[in-house]
């Protein structure tokens, strides 16, 4: 059984808390009626990208077992035989889509898409210079949008355009990570590796790690009628550099194992977070 959770990875489910962002921003969490809404949407988008993951892993198994981390995975190191895979995805597929689409068929059609950008990416996008990047950022738009729709709210351009670059910051920095540290092996990994250079990462994320600040600047000054919210960019400006600076200096740029080992960017996204429902709750 702890192969079969591992396969689901778990720990990557925290990228799903994007969906809370329409509820945090918009008042709404203190309705607690939309806070199970929100919370059944966060529980859609555990399942559909836990089946994405294993999905990932049943196509990508003979490359996993090339690689020095991931051969470790449950299917590459046959922990988990292909076709006990293949049922789990069934599992996991099936029950996405008859929760979203009993409790809200607006969802179900974003956890569609959710899974069409996936497919699309796994298959062709993924060996595509700066689409591969586009199509993980469409993925995080795609929460938070989730979010917004089972609330009925309607979501701030300001915020989406947010989300959008702070993914792309993220997915640019993920494959530097991959490149500093597969090196010359990077590309029997993953192909798209040749395509890219240290240099030219590092001159789009510098592009988007300042539209990340600005943008989010701009909704915390447009968006609300008091100026409390500004306060927060200081957690956000610190919370990008940190990051910019452990992937320079770390190598590491894995945004889910950066945001649970590093306690700087763990304790400021904490401080963010409770920084913020008290300035909405007060105000």
């Amino acid at each position: 059984m702890s192969n079969y959770i591992k396969l689901t990875r778990p720990h990557q489910w925290i990228k799903n808390f994007f969906v809370f962002g329409a509820l945090i921003f918009s008042h709404e969490f203190l309705n607690i009626n939309n806070v199970f809404k929100v919370f059944v949407a966060f529980i859609c988008f555990c399942l559909i990208s836990s089946t994405v993951y294993v999905m990932n892993d049943i196509v990508d198994v003979n490359k996993d077992r090339m690689h020095p981390q991931k051969k470790n995975r449950p299917i590459a190191s046959k922990k988990v035989s292909v076709n006990q895979a293949k049922v789990l995805f069934v599992i996991l597929l099936a029950s996405s889509f008859v929760i979203s689409f009993i409790f809200n068929w607006k969802l179900s059609i974003i956890v569609g898409l959710y899974f069409l950008n996936n497919i699309a990416y796994s298959f062709k996008l993924k060996n595509i210079v700066l689409l591969d990047v586009i199509s993980i950022a469409v993925g995080f738009l795609l929460r938070i949008i989730a979010g917004g729709i089972i609330i009925n709210v309607t979501l701030s351009s300001w915020l989406l355009l947010c989300t959008l670059f702070i993914s792309l910051f993220l997915g640019l920095e993920k494959r530097k990570g991959e490149i500093t540290s597969l090196k010359e092996d990077s590309s029997k990994h993953r192909k798209i590796l040749d395509d890219y250079s240290i240099e030219m990462i590092n001159d789009l994320s510098n592009i988007v790690c300042t539209g990340t600040i600005i943008f989010y600047a701009l909704y915390t000054v447009l968006a609300y009628k008091n100026q409390y919210m500004v306060i927060t960019n200081i957690f956000v400006v610190y919370g990008v550099f940190r990051y910019k600076y452990l992937s320079e200096t770390k190598g590491c740029g894995n945004p889910t194992e950066m945001i649970l080992t590093d306690k700087g960017i763990l304790g400021i996204s904490i401080l963010w977070a409770i920084t913020c429902i008290i300035i909405l709750i007060t105000t």
